[in-house]
Protein backbone atom coordinates (compact mmCIF):
# COMPACT_ATOMS: atom_id res chain seq x y z
CA UNK A 1 0.00 0.00 0.00
CA UNK A 2 2.70 2.31 0.88
CA UNK A 3 4.49 1.62 -2.30
CA UNK A 4 1.21 2.85 -4.16
CA UNK A 5 0.90 5.78 -2.46
CA UNK A 6 4.20 6.69 -3.56
CA UNK A 7 3.99 5.69 -6.89
CA UNK A 8 0.38 7.88 -7.50
CA UNK A 9 1.79 10.93 -5.54
CA UNK A 10 4.99 10.88 -7.93
CA UNK A 11 3.17 9.60 -11.37
CA UNK A 12 1.21 12.90 -11.23
CA UNK A 13 4.93 13.94 -12.81
CA UNK A 14 4.53 12.13 -15.59
CA UNK A 15 1.27 13.75 -16.98
CA UNK A 16 3.16 17.65 -17.49
CA UNK A 17 5.64 18.40 -20.39
CA UNK A 18 5.41 22.18 -19.63
CA UNK A 19 8.51 23.92 -17.88
CA UNK A 20 6.65 26.29 -15.69
CA UNK A 21 8.48 27.56 -12.63
CA UNK A 22 5.64 28.23 -9.57
CA UNK A 23 3.09 25.32 -8.90
CA UNK A 24 -0.60 26.52 -8.18
CA UNK A 25 -3.27 24.89 -6.53
CA UNK A 26 -6.45 26.39 -6.97
CA UNK A 27 -5.35 29.04 -8.86
CA UNK A 28 -3.05 30.29 -5.75
CA UNK A 29 0.81 29.39 -5.82
CA UNK A 30 2.20 27.20 -3.37
CA UNK A 31 4.39 28.55 -0.67
CA UNK A 32 8.09 28.63 -1.98
CA UNK A 33 9.24 27.40 1.31
CA UNK A 34 7.57 24.15 0.68
CA UNK A 35 8.73 24.14 -2.78
CA UNK A 36 12.57 24.72 -1.86
CA UNK A 37 11.78 22.13 1.10
CA UNK A 38 11.69 19.64 -0.77
CA UNK A 39 14.57 20.62 -3.83
CA UNK A 40 16.76 20.96 -0.73
CA UNK A 41 15.97 17.39 0.38
CA UNK A 42 17.09 16.36 -3.13
CA UNK A 43 20.04 17.95 -3.30
CA UNK A 44 20.98 16.73 0.05
CA UNK A 45 20.25 13.14 -1.38
CA UNK A 46 23.39 12.76 -3.89
CA UNK A 47 25.31 14.96 -6.39
CA UNK A 48 23.71 12.77 -9.02
CA UNK A 49 20.12 13.77 -7.56
CA UNK A 50 21.19 17.36 -6.98
CA UNK A 51 22.84 17.49 -10.54
CA UNK A 52 19.55 15.93 -12.26
CA UNK A 53 17.66 19.32 -10.75
CA UNK A 54 19.07 21.29 -13.60
CA UNK A 55 17.04 19.26 -15.93
CA UNK A 56 13.58 21.24 -16.38
CA UNK A 57 12.01 18.14 -17.46
CA UNK A 58 12.91 16.51 -14.05
CA UNK A 59 11.89 19.51 -11.84
CA UNK A 60 8.50 19.85 -13.86
CA UNK A 61 8.08 16.31 -12.13
CA UNK A 62 9.35 17.25 -9.07
CA UNK A 63 6.84 20.29 -9.19
CA UNK A 64 4.34 18.05 -10.06
CA UNK A 65 4.76 15.18 -7.04
CA UNK A 66 4.60 18.70 -4.80
CA UNK A 67 1.51 19.75 -5.92
CA UNK A 68 0.02 15.78 -5.46
CA UNK A 69 1.41 16.24 -2.12
CA UNK A 70 -0.75 19.43 -1.28
CA UNK A 71 -3.80 18.07 -3.13
CA UNK A 72 -4.14 15.29 -0.76
CA UNK A 73 -3.23 17.40 2.59
CA UNK A 74 -6.32 19.97 1.35
CA UNK A 75 -8.88 16.69 0.62
CA UNK A 76 -7.79 15.60 3.70
CA UNK A 77 -7.86 18.65 5.47
CA UNK A 78 -11.35 18.99 3.80
CA UNK A 79 -12.68 15.56 5.05
CA UNK A 80 -11.45 16.31 8.78
CA UNK A 81 -9.13 13.52 8.49
CA UNK A 82 -6.69 15.25 11.29
CA UNK A 83 -9.60 14.53 13.89
CA UNK A 84 -10.24 10.73 12.86
CA UNK A 85 -8.95 8.28 14.74
CA UNK A 86 -7.32 6.33 11.78
CA UNK A 87 -5.17 9.94 11.89
CA UNK A 88 -4.02 9.78 15.63
CA UNK A 89 -2.83 5.98 14.97
CA UNK A 90 -0.90 6.79 11.61
CA UNK A 91 0.54 10.00 13.83
CA UNK A 92 1.50 8.00 16.49
CA UNK A 93 3.36 5.05 14.50
CA UNK A 94 5.62 8.06 12.55
CA UNK A 95 6.27 10.00 15.21
CA UNK A 96 9.49 8.47 16.41
CA UNK A 97 10.59 8.59 12.79
CA UNK A 98 10.00 12.24 12.34
CA UNK A 99 11.29 13.30 16.02
CA UNK A 100 14.85 11.14 14.88
CA UNK A 101 14.97 13.47 11.96
CA UNK A 102 14.31 16.63 14.20
CA UNK A 103 17.21 15.46 16.47
CA UNK A 104 19.23 14.99 13.67
CA UNK A 105 19.38 18.14 12.31
CA UNK A 106 19.58 19.77 15.10
CA UNK A 107 22.81 17.69 15.76
CA UNK A 108 23.73 18.72 12.29
CA UNK A 109 23.19 22.31 12.81
CA UNK A 110 26.31 22.16 15.01
CA UNK A 111 29.24 21.63 12.62
CA UNK A 112 32.42 19.80 14.23
CA UNK A 113 35.38 22.68 14.12
CA UNK A 114 38.41 22.44 12.77
CA UNK A 115 40.49 21.96 16.29
CA UNK A 116 38.11 19.10 16.79
CA UNK A 117 38.99 17.05 13.10
CA UNK A 118 42.43 17.98 13.69
CA UNK A 119 42.41 16.09 17.08
CA UNK A 120 40.92 13.20 15.46
CA UNK A 121 43.18 13.23 12.40
CA UNK A 122 46.19 13.40 14.69
CA UNK A 123 44.78 10.39 17.32
CA UNK A 124 44.23 8.23 13.90
CA UNK A 125 47.91 8.42 12.47
CA UNK A 126 49.29 7.73 15.69
CA UNK A 127 47.35 4.77 15.34
CA UNK A 128 48.27 4.89 11.77
CA UNK A 129 51.74 4.92 12.60
CA UNK A 130 51.86 2.18 15.12
CA UNK A 131 49.82 -0.22 13.07
CA UNK A 132 51.99 -3.31 11.93
CA UNK A 133 51.88 -3.12 8.18
CA UNK A 134 51.48 -6.32 6.08
CA UNK A 135 52.68 -6.99 2.20
CA UNK A 136 50.76 -9.71 0.93
CA UNK A 137 49.68 -11.68 -2.42
CA UNK A 138 47.11 -13.97 -2.97
CA UNK A 139 46.11 -16.75 -5.86
CA UNK A 140 42.63 -16.96 -5.86
CA UNK A 141 40.56 -19.94 -7.19
CA UNK A 142 36.69 -20.40 -7.58
CA UNK A 143 37.13 -24.04 -5.61
CA UNK A 144 38.64 -26.17 -2.99
CA UNK A 145 39.71 -28.21 -5.46
CA UNK A 146 41.68 -25.68 -7.87
CA UNK A 147 43.47 -24.19 -4.54
CA UNK A 148 44.73 -27.74 -3.99
CA UNK A 149 46.19 -28.22 -7.53
CA UNK A 150 48.27 -24.74 -6.84
CA UNK A 151 49.24 -25.88 -3.27
CA UNK A 152 50.56 -29.05 -4.64
CA UNK A 153 52.52 -26.90 -6.96
CA UNK A 154 54.40 -24.84 -4.42
CA UNK A 155 55.18 -27.81 -2.91
CA UNK A 156 57.15 -28.86 -5.95
CA UNK A 157 58.67 -25.57 -5.69
CA UNK A 158 57.21 -23.72 -8.51
CA UNK A 159 57.23 -20.09 -7.83
CA UNK A 160 54.10 -17.97 -6.54
CA UNK A 161 53.86 -15.58 -8.52
CA UNK A 162 54.08 -17.27 -11.85
CA UNK A 163 51.04 -19.71 -10.75
CA UNK A 164 49.50 -16.21 -9.25
CA UNK A 165 49.27 -15.38 -13.45
CA UNK A 166 48.20 -18.38 -14.30
CA UNK A 167 45.92 -19.41 -12.26
CA UNK A 168 44.67 -16.39 -10.02
CA UNK A 169 40.84 -15.00 -10.76
CA UNK A 170 41.50 -12.07 -9.09
CA UNK A 171 42.27 -9.27 -12.40
CA UNK A 172 43.36 -6.52 -9.84
CA UNK A 173 46.05 -8.47 -8.66
CA UNK A 174 47.30 -11.47 -10.77
CA UNK A 175 49.09 -10.04 -13.87
CA UNK A 176 51.04 -8.62 -11.09
CA UNK A 177 51.64 -12.05 -9.34
CA UNK A 178 48.67 -11.88 -6.76
CA UNK A 179 50.41 -9.00 -5.18
CA UNK A 180 47.89 -6.63 -3.06
CA UNK A 181 50.30 -4.27 -1.59
CA UNK A 182 51.12 -2.95 2.03
CA UNK A 183 47.75 -3.17 4.31
CA UNK A 184 46.88 -3.07 7.60
CA UNK A 185 44.40 -6.11 7.34
CA UNK A 186 41.54 -3.92 8.02
CA UNK A 187 40.28 -3.58 4.49
CA UNK A 188 40.13 -7.41 3.79
CA UNK A 189 37.16 -9.85 4.68
CA UNK A 190 37.88 -11.52 8.47
CA UNK A 191 38.55 -14.45 7.09
CA UNK A 192 41.62 -13.30 4.86
CA UNK A 193 42.83 -10.99 7.40
CA UNK A 194 43.23 -13.89 10.43
CA UNK A 195 45.07 -15.65 7.77
CA UNK A 196 47.73 -13.51 7.22
CA UNK A 197 48.24 -12.77 10.94
CA UNK A 198 49.37 -16.09 11.43
CA UNK A 199 52.23 -16.18 8.64
CA UNK A 200 56.21 -15.51 9.22
CA UNK A 201 57.83 -13.32 6.38
CA UNK A 202 58.04 -15.67 3.50
CA UNK A 203 55.59 -18.46 4.14
CA UNK A 204 52.34 -18.81 2.46
CA UNK A 205 49.28 -20.74 3.82
CA UNK A 206 49.21 -24.45 3.56
CA UNK A 207 46.01 -24.60 3.07
CA UNK A 208 43.00 -22.56 1.23
CA UNK A 209 41.58 -20.00 2.86
CA UNK A 210 37.98 -19.57 2.03
CA UNK A 211 35.71 -16.75 1.75
CA UNK A 212 33.12 -14.92 0.19
CA UNK A 213 34.89 -14.45 -3.40
CA UNK A 214 36.31 -18.26 -3.45
CA UNK A 215 39.35 -19.82 -2.24
CA UNK A 216 42.68 -17.96 -1.65
CA UNK A 217 46.30 -18.93 -0.90
CA UNK A 218 47.89 -15.84 0.32
CA UNK A 219 51.81 -15.67 1.10
CA UNK A 220 53.19 -12.89 3.45
CA UNK A 221 55.82 -10.90 1.57
CA UNK A 222 57.01 -8.51 3.88
CA UNK A 223 55.82 -6.72 7.78
CA UNK A 224 56.49 -3.27 9.29
CA UNK A 225 55.09 -0.98 11.91
CA UNK A 226 53.40 2.29 10.81
CA UNK A 227 52.17 3.33 7.12
CA UNK A 228 54.29 6.10 5.10
CA UNK A 229 51.70 7.66 2.99
CA UNK A 230 49.28 8.99 5.46
CA UNK A 231 47.01 11.36 3.89
CA UNK A 232 47.00 14.89 4.51
CA UNK A 233 44.84 16.73 6.64
CA UNK A 234 42.98 18.87 3.94
CA UNK A 235 42.78 15.49 2.02
CA UNK A 236 40.76 14.03 4.89
CA UNK A 237 39.17 16.64 6.41
CA UNK A 238 35.79 16.34 4.55
CA UNK A 239 35.76 12.36 5.66
CA UNK A 240 36.64 13.48 8.77
CA UNK A 241 34.26 15.59 8.98
CA UNK A 242 30.91 13.49 7.48
CA UNK A 243 32.27 10.37 10.07
CA UNK A 244 32.25 13.35 13.28
CA UNK A 245 28.90 13.94 12.29
CA UNK A 246 27.68 10.10 12.25
CA UNK A 247 29.20 9.39 15.26
CA UNK A 248 27.78 12.94 16.82
CA UNK A 249 24.16 11.54 16.02
CA UNK A 250 24.66 8.02 16.75
CA UNK A 251 26.14 8.43 20.35
CA UNK A 252 23.01 10.71 21.24
CA UNK A 253 20.56 7.78 20.20
CA UNK A 254 22.95 5.25 21.68
CA UNK A 255 22.68 7.75 25.62
CA UNK A 256 19.05 7.55 24.62
CA UNK A 257 19.10 4.33 25.41
CA UNK A 258 20.89 4.44 28.68
CA UNK A 259 18.92 7.28 29.88
CA UNK A 260 15.53 5.68 29.31
CA UNK A 261 17.01 1.95 30.36
CA UNK A 262 16.24 0.17 26.72
CA UNK A 263 16.61 -3.61 27.99
CA UNK A 264 15.40 -7.09 26.19
CA UNK A 265 15.11 -9.55 28.69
Amino acid sequence: MKNLLKALVFSSALISTSFAETLYINGKPVDQKIIDQTLNQFKKASPMAAERLNDPKFKVQILQSIGMQQAILLEGNSQGLEQSSQYQQKLQEVKPMMYAQIFQDKLTQNPVNDSQLKAKYEQMKQTAMNAKQYKVSHILVKDEKSANNVLAQLKKGQKFAALAKKFSTDPGSKNNGGDLGWSDGSNYVPEFSAAIKTLQKGQYTTAAVKTQFGYHIIQLNDTKTGSSDFASFDKMKDQLKQQAEMDQVKNFFENLKTKYNVVIK
